[in-house]
């Protein structure tokens, strides 16, 4: 039954990780917290479901170049560096009771100015072009703050890496999510290895079956992306943010089953949106 449920779970995250260039820990690592799991063996299985879902992400960005191969490269090379030196200070904070706290903390805060970000009124419309050629150490400052990211809170990196190749690096949104989905690919293997290189025990079956449900899901989730506007993507990465953030709150105040609750609804809900549009495309391109 637990490997049903994970398998699922995994497919519906896998989703959501191909349509906004996420790798599902973001969702994954705050869930197991609240239903219980330690913060060591809940990183690592966010990492073995993130590494389904962005490798074949990546697979299918490619096939629409959504993604400039360069650039990914540096950013996940400068990302495996952060990763691999940040493992150790998980460690050391959950021998001293306060990794929970921490990471909890870290995913609110970021969260909310990210949601932020992306759901304030636009200013004036501006035209997406493609960035030929971005600058090399703005690209490692991301990789390695990603790669921090990745092993202290068991995520991609992938929901850092898009808000600052939007903003800093002024990626469009389409292209910021394949370039970030695919640079989260190497950050991702980095931080797997340095927890398992450390002794870290986890359910491999679990993640084994998060990893088929993310193979399942996260080519589907890219597929949809061209479905929608960029604002409408916009709006939606930003709502789902604040969500997230908000069920990470209601976790930390002992709230835990509307906690789950709120990530289950939202979760489903935006699924539900993606699925319906397809239909709708479905039944336009039926019509004479």
């Amino acid at each position: 039954m637990d490997l049903l449920l994970f398998l699922v779970l995994g497919a519906a995250i896998g989703i959501l990780s191909g349509f906004f260039g996420i790798g599902g820990g973001i969702i994954l690592t705050p869930l197991l917290l609240i239903l219980g799991y330690t913060p060591s063996t809940a990183i690592v299985l966010s990492l073995l479901l993130t590494l389904g879902s962005t490798v074949t992400g990546t697979f299918a960005h490619l096939r629409q170049n959504n993604f400039h191969l360069r650039d990914a490269v540096t950013i996940g090379v400068s990302g495996i560096i952060g990763s691999a030196a940040i493992t150790p200070v998980v460690f050391w904070m959950e021998r001293h009771s306060g990794a929970d706290t921490v990471i909890s903390t870290l995913y609110i805060v970021l969260l909310l100015l990210f949601a932020i970000q992306f759901l304030k009124p636009d200013k004036k419309v501006v035209r997406e072009t493609s960035v030929p050629h971005a600058s090399f150490y703005k690209l490692v400052a991301i990789g390695a703050a990603a790669g921090i990211l990745s092993s202290l809170m068991g995520v991609s990196g992938g929901f850092l890496l898009t808000p600052l190749l939007m903003g800093w690096v002024r990626f469009p949104l389409k292209q910021a999510i394949g370039t970030s989905i695919a640079a989260a690919t190497l950050i991702v293997l980095g931080g797997v290895t340095s927890y398992f290189m450390s002794g870290t025990q986890a359910p491999l079956a679990l993640g084994i079956a998060l990893i088929i449900g993310a193979i399942i899901g996260s080519p589907l989730g890219a597929s949809f992306l061209n479905l929608f506007s960029s604002q409408f993507v916009k709006k939606s990465l930003g709502s789902f943010y604040a969500a997230v953030a908000a069920s990470v709150f209601l976790k930390t105040t002992h709230y835990e089953q509307l906690s789950l609750l709120l990530l289950a609804l939202f979760t489903t809900g935006l699924i539900g949106v993606f699925f319906y549009q397809k239909v709708i495309q479905r039944q336009t391109k039926d019509c004479p």
